[in-house]
């Protein structure tokens, strides 16, 4: 779907493809998911795809209008708009510089079948998990306000709001049960058509190359955190966060309280 990417930034997703494939209402104000796609996207995606092919969808799924395409353009946001029930938009709505994310400017099958199969609803997910906690208790001229505050004996929609255990029950779950064993088909997904073509995906490579996927998962993989807790992941308990990382690693990954001695 062709839709303006209001973020001035290339991205993977937009907030209606989030709501798309996210378990959420269909009616949910957009503005509760923008500002989280960023966040997610940098969070969990990037890392799962390796840093050159993420980069490289951003820059296929996403394009600048310029006023030699900006008439091609408004025409096939409205074609899009139109079939998804939305209002039109004029020409005053992507001015020069805009950004518009499609998936109809990927050109090559094998990461449309990608986007398809797995990568628009892991996205999806992960935006919506990043975006529980904002949804839930609002930055406002007042400070930390819940959305919906619990009113004393009062039995209407605030009543039914989650509270803090419910909310930290519903975003472990999505990274446990849900976002990870997708990053894990995903790859599996990608692996064995490398395997069959070592030309398709070309840039899902180095530390996150098939082969050493299994070495990444042990803290072998991504740069700037050992044993994987910022992407394998980040719970209620964190085991040996702080303990004494193998010499083996070139004393890189030292005990946190060590650092600056």
């Amino acid at each position: 779907m062709y839709r303006i990417n209001y973020l001035n930034r290339p991205t993977l997703i937009t907030p209606d493809e989030v709501l798309f494939h996210a378990a959420t209402d269909n009616n949910v104000d957009a503005r509760q998911i923008l500002p989280n796609i960023i966040v997610a996207e940098e969070r969990i995606i990037a890392p799962a795809l390796c840093d050159k092919f993420y980069e490289e969808l951003l820059a296929l799924k996403n394009v600048t209008v310029t006023t030699a395409n900006q008439a091609d353009l408004l025409t096939q946001i409205n074609a899009s708009l139109t079939a998804s029930d939305k209002k039109n938009i004029t020409v005053a709505n992507i001015p020069v510089g805009t950004i518009i994310n499609a998936i109809e400017l990927v050109t090559n099958q094998d990461y449309v079948d990608l986007w398809n199969r797995f990568l628009w609803k892991l996205t999806a997910e992960a935006v919506d998990m990043m975006t529980t906690v904002p949804s839930w208790l609002r930055h406002t001229t007042k400070g930390q306000q819940k959305n919906n505050p619990p009113t004393i004996g009062g039995n209407g929609e605030a009543s039914a709001s989650g509270d803090r255990k419910d909310i930290q029950f519903k975003v472990d779950m999505q990274m446990q049960e849900r976002i990870d064993p997708l990053i894990e088909r995903m790859r599996l997904w990608i692996c064995n058509r490398k395997e069959t073509d070592k030309t398709k995906f070309p840039n899902y490579l180095k530390r996150c190359e098939c082969d050493d996927f299994i070495g990444s998962r042990r803290g072998e993989g991504f740069e700037g955190r050992p044993d994987g807790i910022s992407l394998l992941r980040k719970t209620d308990w964190v085991f040996g966060a702080y303990e004494e990382r193998d010499e083996r690693r070139d004393g890189r990954f030292r005990d946190f309280f060590d650092i600056g001695r």
